[in-house]
Parts: structure tokens; sequence; C-alpha cells
């Protein structure tokens, strides 16, 4: 990983993004909007690295039921992690510096229905890892500790992806209404 991805994990985390500052039409909300895109992708980075990590250790340190656990949690992590890189590519080389105004209210819009679609993925998780885990807890099944581990992590990923997409989302939605005063006037003076 080059030193600026370093440096870029670390301040997307800790730039405030400035909800409450006033609001200056399109550069704020565009400035916001690319703040909280950036502050997702950052957690989502971070949290990935950290399930590599505690992956990696469980190799040499776990074993039964937590030992699953952990290795998926770091396929998850890697999973994630690609995601993530592929987000930021999209969004901050690519689709997202292009446009007008409205396309960008527009961008907006459709990174809600995104993460609205997520959140049913993560209930979908959630469902996931429970049906898993219960197939580990049928007597006399192969590898009952596999299917446990397997199933708390898939519920774990669920819950932590539900968790970020909730809150990302009403950040989003909260920028969105910051907007609606200039959306209103720009649309009377249209008619």
């Amino acid at each position: 990983m080059k030193l600026h991805h370093t440096r870029y994990l670390i301040s997307a985390f800790t730039t405030p993004l400035r909800l409450n500052e006033p609001f200056d039409e399109i550069v704020d909300f565009d400035r916001r909007f690319r703040g909280i895109l950036r502050r997702h992708l950052a957690i989502l980075a971070w949290w990935s690295i950290l399930n590599i990590l505690f992956g990696l250790l469980a190799l040499f340190f776990l074993h039964g039921q937590l030992y699953y656990f952990a290795m998926m949690n770091m396929v998850w992590g890697v999973i994630n992690l690609l995601v993530a890189m592929l987000i930021f590519y999209h969004a901050v080389f690519r689709h997202f510096q292009k446009g007008n105004a409205f396309e960008r209210f527009e961008a907006q819009r459709h990174v809600e229905k995104l993460l609205l679609l997520n959140i049913g993925l993560d209930f979908a998780y959630c469902f996931i890892g429970l049906l898993l885990r219960e197939h580990g807890l049928i007597a006399g099944i192969n590898l009952p500790d596999l299917w446990c581990g397997f199933g708390w992590a898939v519920i774990a990923q669920g819950i932590f992806l539900f968790s970020q997409d909730v809150w990302v989302y009403r950040l989003h939605a909260a920028n969105f209404e910051k907007a609606a005063p200039f959306l209103k006037e720009v649309i009377m003076d249209k008619d």
C-alpha cells in the first residue's frame, strides 16, 4: 500500500464532516457529499484491514469456532477492501468528478438508493449467518465448529455493515435536506 493511500485512510477518518455549517449551495453540498463518501470508504477499509489482521493472527493462535470465525472475517476483509478500493476509484477519480449541479444531486440520490439496497443485503447476511450457525448445531453434522464459526462471522459482518450503512444513509439524507431550499428556488425559477 502506497504512503498516500495510508495517509488517505487516516485523514478521511479524522477530517470533520462539517454538516452543521451554513450551506453555500453546490460547493458545500458537494464538499460534504465527498466527505461523507470518503469517511464511509475509510471506515470500511479500516474494518477490512482489522479483519484481515485478525485472520492472520488466528492462523497461528486460534482453533475451533474462533479459528473459523477469524478465517471467514479475513475473507470478508479482503472482499470489503476490494469493494472500498473500487468505489474509491469510481467515486473519486471518475464518475463523481463530472457533471453539473443537478447531476451531482442525482449522484447523491443514487448513492442513497444503493445504501438502501445494501441495508437489505445486510439483513440477508444476518439471516444467512443464522442459518449457517443453526446448521452447525445439528447433531452429528461434520465440522460443526466450521459451520458455527462461519455463521457467527457472517452475522458479525452483517451487523457491522448494517450499522455503517444506516449511519451513512442518514448523513447523506441530512446533506440532501440542507440542499432542499436551493433546489426549490431553482425549480421555482424555471417555472
